[in-house]
C-alpha cells in the first residue's frame, strides 16, 4: 500500500517527560474532546514552535484559520503545565482543568508522528549530523537572543555545549546553572574561541662552552655543560631563543610549521621553546597553549613533532648560533641530544614518584614538642591533628592506636615521615628501607 494512504496510528505515552521529548516541529495532534472549544474537536494541528513550557501549533493546511493566525501569527498556544495535570490513557492524553475545584478533564489529545518522505528524512539526518560536527561537546557559546517568551536565558549568558540530540537541539551547560537547549535557526548565539590552557613539555638541556685562552683566542675544544651547570646562563639562553623566532611564528610559534590537518593542529594553538629552572637544573621547555584536553594519542603526536623540531628542525638551526656569555665566551645550546633524551610533561617528570605500599594517611608526633600530627601521602610537611593533647606521651599513644586501626605498619610510618620531610623520591620514603627488627613506634625521629 502507498505510504501516503497508510492509516496513521496515534502514539502512546506514559509520562509528561516522554511527551515533551516527542513534541517537535512537524508533529501532528488532534483534539478528541474539549470542554471550552468544541470547534477544535476533530481538527488536525501541526506543531510549529516548541519551547520549554509549551508549544505553538496551526491547523493543518489551513493557514488562514483563526487558530492558525492567533497569537500574532504564531498559532494556538498549549501550555505544558505540571505532570500532575495529565492522565495518560494509552494513546489518549487527558488534561485536567486546574481552574475548577473538581479538576475534571478539560480536553483530550492524540499525537501523531510527523509525516516525512525518504528525501526529507535524509535531509534531516544530514542537518543533524552537520550540527553535531559544528558544535561538539565543550564548544563555548555566548547567547545573543532566545526565542522563548516565558523563560529565556538572558542575552550575554555564556556556557558550553553538553550534547546535540537527534533533533538537532543543542543542549547546554549554562554558566548560570540552567540547561535550556538552543534551537539553531531560531535562537541567536555566537561561538566563542576555546579557552586556552598551558601545557609544558620538558627536555634535558646541554651546551658546549667555548672559552678564550690567554691569548684571547677560542680554544679548539669545548666544555660540555648540563642542566645544573647552565642555570647561570638562563637569561642569555632565553634571550637567544626569543631572538631566533621567525616572523611567521608570531601567532602560533612552532605550530606554524605543523602541516597535518588533524585534531592536534586544531587543539594546540601555539608552541614555543623556552628554558626554566626546576629541581636546580635548567630545562628546555616547549610551552604550549592548548584548547581543551589532549587525548593520549594526541599528546604522543605532539611530543613526536616537537622532538623533530628540537633535533632536526628549529633546534638544529638554533644550536649553530653562538650565544655570547660573560668573560667573552660563546655558548652553543642543544635542545636535543642522543644520550637518553626524552620529552615529558610536568606531571611525568616532576610529580613525586611514590613507593609502593604507602598508606593514604598516618599519624605521628613532632620531635621536641610531642604534638600529634597527620601525614598525607605525597604531601610535603604535616597537618596538626584535632586530637592533639598537651601530653606528648598520650599523643604517641594516640598515634600508635590510630595507625594500628588504619593498618599502618611501623615501616610505613617511618617512610611517610621521611617522605614528608625530605621528599617522596628519596630511598627513605620507601617502606622496604625499614624492613628490620627492633623498630620503635611513635614519633618522628629522622633529622
Amino acid at each position: 500500500m502507498d505510504a501516503s494512504r497508510k492509516q496513521r496510528e496515534p502514539v502512546a505515552f506514559k509520562s509528561l517527560a516522554e511527551l515533551k521529548r516527542f513534541i517537535r516541529p512537524g508533529v501532528e495532534l488532534k483534539t478528541v474532546s474539549h470542554a471550552n472549544h468544541a470547534d477544535m474537536v476533530g481538527l488536525t494541528r501541526v506543531v510549529t514552535t516548541v519551547q520549554t513550557v509549551g508549544f505553538y501549533s496551526k491547523i493543518k493546511d489551513q493557514p488562514e484559520h483563526p487558530f492558525s493566525t492567533c497569537n500574532h501569527g504564531k498559532g494556538f498556544y498549549t501550555d505544558f503545565g505540571k505532570a500532575g495535570n495529565y492522565i495518560f490513557d494509552g494513546t489518549t492524553i487527558k488534561v485536567k482543568d486546574t481552574r475548577k475545584q473538581d479538576r475534571g478533564v478539560i480536553y483530550e489529545l492524540e499525537f501523531y508522528d510527523r509525516e516525512q518522505n525518504m528525501e526529507e528524512t535524509m535531509m534531516d539526518r544530514k542537518m543533524v549530523n552537520f550540527i553535531k560536527e559544528q558544535y561538539p561537546p565543550g564548544t563555548r557559546i555566548r547567547l545573543n537572543a532566545m526565542d522563548d517568551p516565558y523563560a529565556p536565558i538572558l542575552p550575554g549568558t555564556e556556557g558550553e555545549v553538553d550534547f546535540v540530540d537527534d533533533e538537532g537541539q543543542i543542549f547546554m551547560k549554562w554558566n548560570n546553572g540552567r540547561t535550556l537547549p538552543l534551537a539553531p535557526g531560531k535562537d541567536s548565539f555566537t561561538v566563542l574561541p576555546p579557552k586556552l590552557t598551558s601545557l609544558k613539555l620538558y627536555m634535558p638541556l646541554t651546551a658546549d662552552l667555548y672559552e678564550r685562552n690567554e691569548y684571547g683566542e677560542f680554544d679548539d675544544s669545548s666544555t660540555l655543560l648540563e642542566g645544573s651547570e647552565l642555570r647561570g646562563y638562563q637569561d642569555q639562553i632565553m634571550a637567544a631563543l626569543v631572538k631566533n623566532r621567525m616572523p611567521e611564528e608570531t601567532e602560533r610559534g612552532l605550530m606554524h610549521w605543523y602541516d597535518e590537518a588533524d585534531s592536534v593542529n586544531r587543539k594546540v594553538h601555539s608552541a614555543v621553546f623556552a628554558v626554566e629552572v626546576r629541581d636546580r637544573q635548567l630545562w628546555g621547555v616547549a610551552e604550549c597553549r592548548v584548547a581543551g584536553e589532549l587525548l593520549d594519542t594526541e599528546l604522543e603526536t605532539l611530543k613526536e613533532y616537537l622532538t623533530g623540531q628540537a633535533s632536526d628542525g628549529w633546534g638544529e638551526g638554533f644550536e649553530q648560533r653562538e650565544i655570547s656569555v660573560d668573560d667573552g665566551g660563546e655558548l652553543y645550546v642543544h635542545l636535543w641530544n642522543s644520550d637518553e633524551w626524552n620529552i615529558q610533561t610536568e606531571q611525568e617528570l616532576f610529580a613525586p614518584k611514590l613507593a609502593e605500599g604507602l598508606p593514604e594517611l598516618c599519624f605521628s608526633t613532632l620531635p621536641g614538642t610531642g604534638e600529634l600530627i597527620c601525614i598525607k601521602r605525597g604531601v610535603s610537611g604535616y597537618y596538626p591533628s584535632d586530637w592533639n593533647t598537651n601530653d606528648p606521651a598520650h599523643n604517641r599513644e594516640i598515634a600508635d592506636y590510630n595507625n594500628e586501626r588504619l593498618g599502618v605498619t611501623q615501616e610505613q610510618r617511618l617512610a611517610m615521615e621521611c617522605g614528608s620531610m625530605h621528599g617522596w623520591g628519596v630511598p627513605g620514603a620507601d617502606p622496604k628501607t625499614y624492613e628490620q627488627n627492633g623498630m620503635k613506634m611513635g614519633g618522628m625521629t629522622l633529622g
